[in-house]
């Protein structure tokens, strides 16, 4: 595709080309562009849109770029492009079931790297209403209808969503949705190929958040997790699920074997007027679990454990810091006092 280079900044790393692209705008990210001009090239994946037109970011560079206007060949990124198109018209699809079945208006839209949202106004959390509006948004991909772009100078009344503009542009998915819209979309529902609700959040009081993929997205997030899982087994040895319960049951019985082990170091100290162990195998949160039980008894304890981190309280706590600190250590805090010793005094 022929088109024309405006301008290139080369401080901000910017440039404006005059070429039948789509430059972003409505949820749905710019197209990936790559510029080959006489000795030079550029690529792009982002655009934003400013009083002075739209400015494209500089991904990659190379040769000398003019700084006069001059044309160039303009290459989109067409499977990008049907990626984005396919989440445009998904949302498209979902968006009119979900009015039409649960009265519930696609409020906000936006596609992003690896999935896409939508925001509905007044919608409850129901898993089964969930999984009939994905089952009947499927059936419409399945149904290959065409869909048609035009714009039209009258302002119809039966659109989806009202707009201001004189001449809107319109997609329009014959029987199932007609929305003003300036988007890239499949032109046959077929080309969707396929969608998924991933998640479902509530986002306030007044707005669920719907996070969905589709088409070719799909693919590649089944094989993310294809690969997340061989990692998995790779790292747990055996069935990941069995694995993962056995290690959540290992967590349990730790858990409560420091439980029993805190109890009796508590035993221990009530036993004594002054408590001073170092090299304890015991993490920072525990010591301080036991610093503050002695801080609340009034008896002085000095820990440290195996990393050289301590936890110190009682009524003589400040006089045992002022030790640690003319040694180097670092640290503070009323009542239980943390820190950490040089390596030299661990």
């Amino acid at each position: 595709m022929k088109g024309k280079l405006l301008n290139y900044d080369p401080e901000k790393g910017l440039f404006q080309i005059e070429a039948c692209v789509y430059e972003g705008g409505g949820g749905q990210p710019a197209d990936r562009i790559k510029i080959k001009g006489p000795g030079f090239y550029i690529e792009s994946d982002e655009a934003f849109k400013e009083k002075g037109g739209t400015f494209w970011k500089v991904k990659s560079i190379s040769g000398e770029v003019p700084k006069t206007e001059v044309e160039v060949d303009v290459v989109i990124d067409e499977l990008w492009r049907l990626e984005v198109s396919q989440q445009h018209t998904a949302q498209h699809i979902f968006s009119a079931l979900a009015e039409q079945l649960y009265g519930w208006p696609s409020e906000g839209f936006a596609i992003f790297e690896d999935e896409s949202k939508i925001e509905l106004l007044g919608a409850d959390e129901d898993p089964e209403k969930y999984a009939q509006l994905e089952r009947q948004v499927n059936e419409v991909i399945l149904r290959q209808i065409p869909v048609r772009v035009y714009v039209t100078e009258e302002v119809d009344e039966k659109l989806r969503k009202h707009t201001d503009y004189e001449h809107p542009r319109i997609v329009e998915i014959e029987g199932i949705d007609k929305c003003a819209c300036g988007g890239t979309h499949v032109t046959n529902t077929g080309y969707v190929g396929g969608f998924a609700i991933l998640k479902v959040e509530r986002k306030n009081t007044r707005y669920v958040r719907v996070i969905f993929a589709a088409g070719i997205r799909l693919a590649r997030i089944a094989k993310n997790y294809i690969e997340r899982e061989q990692k998995l087994k790779n790292l747990l040895t055996g069935d990941v699920e069995e694995r993962v319960f056995q290690l959540l049951e290992q967590k349990k019985q730790l858990e409560l074997e420091k439980k029993n082990l805190l109890e009796l170091v508590k035993v221990q100290i009530a036993q004594s007027d002054e408590v001073f162990w170092r090299n304890l195998p015991l993490d920072m949160q525990s010591m301080k679990q036991i610093a503050a039980y002695c801080n609340e008894k009034g008896k002085d304890i000095v820990l440290v454990n195996q990393e050289g981190y301590f936890a110190m309280g009682g009524p003589n706590a400040n006089m045992h810091f002022e030790a640690f600190r003319e040694k180097g250590a670092s640290g503070g805090g009323k009542g239980v006092i943390t820190g950490k010793l040089t390596n030299n005094d661990k």
